[in-house]
């Protein structure tokens, strides 16, 4: 018996539903881990008198963590299980985050902790889609994938909406310190997340099959002589070279480059953003809340990303978002009203969601035995583009450039990925 088609035609139920919110939730604190340096930033380089490129570099020191953690946690996903990967990746970013808050003003401490904090933000998304591509229900499962990524979003958009409220009160220790309460996830994964299933038949754990099977399928009935199996294809072993094989590698690399320049853009703003702002004229409060209307806006964007997969597919929705990004971001450079600049940034964030989605394309693409491993690459590729992008930043600042310039040089990366999208070759595994 072909344990993943049984688990493909079931129905959305409580089984599938559990899964989905815990996985939603981990990505949701992942989240809110990405955006707090960023949201924290203005009052950082105020109070331990930071200049812009060390800024930039401080910025950077999670993403270049991201880059390893990404690396290395994506293969040890194909080892050692899903499961453990996830929780360990909620330990490192909640832990670490929250070390932050007690380094007083050892800028190379601080650095440390969030490169330790940055090993697991980078993994929870390729770990968290490949849990989810898994276990749930094909015919739901486009849409469970792309909506799965609202949470990281969520979570930025929460980190600027508490800055508001929790810097003025516990100053920028203690915003870091909240981090501390992701750990509440751990034993929620325990409890709702099942492993990989090539995992357990390797151990030859059948009741945890038969467990798994019934709550997927409540009417698969198991007979005593069944014999599970998986796919062939999922069988291969998950490693670098098998990315490049079978008709694989010409995606592998447009993906790869799609990664890159999508976290050059997105780190860009999850750093320096509000900080951007301040130098516009706006109050540390007006950025903030201008920073939450963009990760509003790639809430919405996200949505919508969802539905409009379901009908043209991955490619051809990833590439319009590029193509309105990329109108999106030069109108914000043009000066204007506040109200008028709110919504092009809401625009702006809205089809920013191509990255989100790039991860269940890159799901599509691979076979399950190597899919974590496919994903887990490019999320290393995205991280080295977002580890780069703010040293970058950070440097052009210091050096005078004008925030429009900043914003301007974002529509390279931007004509860069849609060039790759429209490359690309209809995924085999969709």
């Amino acid at each position: 018996m072909n344990v993943h088609r049984t688990i493909d035609n079931g129905k959305m139920n409580n089984f599938f539903g559990s899964i989905w919110i815990v996985l939603f939730f981990a990505l949701v604190v992942d989240g809110f881990d990405q955006a707090v340096y960023g949201a924290a930033l203005p009052v950082l380089m105020k109070e331990l008198n930071l200049d812009p490129t060390v800024s930039g570099l401080l910025g950077s020191a999670s993403l270049w963590g991201s880059v390893l953690g990404a690396l290395l946690l994506g293969f040890l996903t194909d080892k050692i299980g899903r499961k453990k990967t996830l929780n360990a990746c909620v330990f490192l970013f909640s832990f670490f985050t929250a070390l932050c808050a007690m380094v007083g003003s050892n800028i190379y401490l601080f650095a440390i902790w969030r490169f330790f904090a940055g090993m697991g933000i980078a993994a929870i998304t390729p770990v968290s889609n490949a849990i989810l591509s898994e276990y749930s229900p094909k015919k739901s499962r486009r849409f469970l994938l792309t909506t799965n990524g609202i949470g990281v979003t969520l979570g930025q958009m929460t980190t600027s909406l508490l800055a508001v409220w929790l810097i003025p009160l516990l100053g920028w220790r203690g915003f870091f310190g909240v981090s501390i309460f992701g750990l509440i996830l751990i034993p929620l994964v325990v409890k709702f997340i099942p492993e990989t299933m090539i995992l357990i038949l390797k151990k030859n754990d059948k009741k945890e099959v038969v467990s798994i099977l019934t709550k997927a399928d409540p009417s698969f009935v198991p007979q005593a002589d069944d014999e599970y199996a998986v796919d062939e294809e999922q069988k291969v072993k998950g490693s670098v070279g098998e990315l490049f094989k079978n008709g694989l590698a010409w995606n592998t690399i447009l993906i790869w480059i799609m990664f890159f320049v999508n976290m050059c853009i997105i780190s860009t703003f999850l750093v320096w953003f509000p900080k951007i702002v301040t130098l516009m004229g706006y109050e540390l409060k007006s950025a903030l809340l201008l920073n939450t209307i963009y990760f509003l806006g790639s809430c919405c964007g996200f949505i919508l990303a969802g539905k409009v997969a379901e009908k043209i597919g991955y490619k051809y929705t990833i590439l319009t978002y590029y193509i309105l990004n990329g109108i999106f971001l030069f109108l914000v450079t043009i000066k204007t009203s506040t109200f008028i600049f709110g919504v092009i940034l809401f625009l702006f964030g809205f089809t920013l969601m191509m990255q989100g989605m790039l991860y269940p394309f890159t799901a599509a693409n691979y076979p399950l035995a190597v899919r974590a491993t496919g994903l887990g690459i490019g999320a290393s590729v995205t991280r080295l583009g977002g580890a780069i992008a703010p040293i970058v930043i950070g440097i052009l600042i210091a050096q005078g450039m004008t925030p429009v310039g900043v914003l301007r040089i974002l529509l390279i990366p931007v004509v860069l990925g849609a060039v790759a999208a429209a490359l690309t070759r209809k995924p085999g595994f969709e």
